[in-house]
């Protein structure tokens, strides 16, 4: 099960409600983890599960104020064969506003889904909450050759992203309004952080990809949309 994991913890008090995790697992035996440089979690309403249908309406957690917060995961399988088995985990958020643990268990083919339940107790002035969840793995690499183009805040922009050669590390580099650009930053789950400068102002886009279609949703720290790249 190591890899690059989207999960979307659906609670039963609001249908139209996510928290979405993305995270990079590491797995030893039957323990699979992730520390806080490889998990990341944010908010997002719809009425379709699918995570680019979904409106994202804040980066970070229930503790968290934008993307400040850092979040753990581990888990622990029943099996260390990629077979249908059972799994449990916790998935540990650390904000500003304090800290709250997600208490799961989830049934498995082994390889690349997930599906269970969970409980999230009262934590930073929410209420006790439970529901389900859905797990996807997928691949998050991307190839410099790949041209992707669409508009930004109401300007053309021509990306090509490009993933380090080992690990989550990721760049970017196009024309943003015909001024080129280049950004640097990683991966996690399908969820991708670049930073640098674009036309002269320093940016932090946020991209959610959709392996399905093949495009990108960009956001910026605020979780306002910035656009599409197809």
């Amino acid at each position: 099960m190591q890899g690059s994991w989207e999960v979307l913890f659906h609670t039963d008090a609001a249908p139209d409600q996510y928290t979405v995790l993305e995270t990079n697992l590491t797995q030893s035996g039957t323990q699979l983890s992730a520390d806080t440089a490889n998990g990341l979690v944010f908010q997002a309403q719809g009425t379709i599960p699918w995570v680019m249908l979904l409106h994202v309406s804040q980066l970070g957690g229930k503790c968290g104020v934008g993307s400040a917060d850092q979040v753990t995961f581990d888990a622990t399988l029943t099996n260390q064969q990629p077979v249908a088995q059972s799994l449990s985990f916790t998935l540990t958020e650390n904000g500003p506003s304090g800290s709250a643990v997600i208490t799961a268990s989830a049934t498995t083919e082994g390889t690349s889904t997930l599906d269970g339940t969970y409980t999230l107790p009262a934590a930073c002035g929410f209420p006790a909450e439970q529901g389900t969840f859905q797990g996807f793995k997928d691949s998050a690499k991307f190839s410099s050759v790949d041209t992707y183009s669409g508009i930004l805040q109401g300007n053309p922009a021509v990306v090509h992203f490009a993933s380090g050669s080992a690990g989550y590390g990721l760049s970017a580099a196009g024309t943003y309004n015909g001024a080129p650009f280049a950004l640097s930053g990683s991966t996690t789950g399908l969820s991708l952080t670049l930073t640098g400068t674009v036309s002269g102002q320093a940016v932090t886009w946020f991209g959610l990809y959709d392996s399905t279609y093949n495009n990108f949703r960009i956001y910026d720290p605020n979780a306002n949309l910035l656009g599409d790249l197809r």
